[in-house]
């Protein structure tokens, strides 16, 4: 069957997706969809061999006729504009160069194109992070703290207005604040912001988050090590912790001077939900001692 499609590609029948777009398993993988040609826009394929590439499309010859025509069409804006880009959100490019400007999105890999073989910085190109809800107080100075869940966000929000331990209280919606950083960058500018804390739910997924963080690029980013201790030493624990195979050396990486207590609480299958530092808890007098 592929050898069929292939032979139907190289006819100008059909399209196949680029390399990523193909199933992960399979001898051989298959395509996971393919895009029909019709009629009226069958035409005979260009001699690719001819045309003048620049020299950073000497990749030219790996790419499917799709990702070349995608490609080629690049060359040749790039040629057209012959000098310094000004970096623009990667849809306006996308619309300057093919007039769709959603005709790139699903062809970025860690921010290039073809596979990682164009990086979006040589089409004057960057992906927009999802604007990251945050709250501020007038505390510039002080570090910002990413909370995992919403109404945590809600609590520690409304306590820090009065508080002002945190230049903003940040609402990270689980594992969406991964892809944020460039989001992460402007709210620190805005808020004046110092550092970057965070603070999830004490279990493994809640310490896999602010990892995932680090190992995308926000080096800066460090556990709020109070309100880790807070929850630890005045939060409802629950049954029911749910481990993965590497969650100890996770653990150990991200809360090394918690360590040993969490790990003792993880054996007895018990973890603690962020939501144990609520607004009563913030404030009581066991925060107090710990975050005034």
């Amino acid at each position: 069957m592929l050898d069929a499609l292939e032979q139907m590609s190289d006819q100008g029948v059909l399209s196949l997706p680029a390399d990523s777009s193909f199933e992960k398993l399979g001898t051989p993988r298959m395509p996971k969809f393919i895009t029909l040609t019709s009629e009226g826009q069958r035409a005979a394929q260009p001699d690719w061999a001819v045309l003048p590439w620049l020299p950073s499309f000497g990749f030219w010859t790996r790419l499917t006729d799709s990702e070349r025509q995608a490609a080629f069409a690049i060359n040749e804006w790039l040629r057209r504009r012959n000098g310094e880009l000004m970096p623009v959100p990667l849809k306006e490019r996308a619309l300057d160069i093919f007039g769709d400007e959603k005709f790139l999105d699903q062809r970025v890999r860690n921010d290039a194109l073809f596979s990682g073989r164009l990086p979006l910085s040589a089409i004057g190109a960057f992906l927009v992070s999802p604007p990251l809800p945050y709250r501020k107080a007038e505390a510039p100075g002080r570090p910002v703290v990413i909370v995992e869940n919403h109404h945590t966000y809600w609590s520690l929000g409304e306590w820090n207005v009065t508080a002002r331990r945190y230049a903003a209280v940040i609402y990270g919606a689980g594992y969406a604040v991964s892809s944020t950083s460039r989001a992460l960058d402007e709210v620190l500018r805005e808020v004046q912001g110092t550092s970057v804390l965070y603070f999830g739910d004490l279990d493994p997924d809640g310490f896999a988050i602010p990892l995932r963080m680090k190992g995308v690029g926000v080096e800066q980013i460090s556990p709020d090590l109070d309100l880790y201790s807070l929850a630890l030493a005045s939060g409802r624990r629950r049954d029911g912790v749910r481990r993965v195979l590497d969650d100890l050396a996770m653990l150990r990486r991200w809360l090394p001077s918690l360590a040993p207590d969490i790990e003792a609480m993880w054996k007895e299958g018990l973890w603690i939900p962020q939501e144990s530092v609520g607004t009563e808890l913030l404030r009581s007098n066991a925060a107090r001692s710990l975050l005034e």
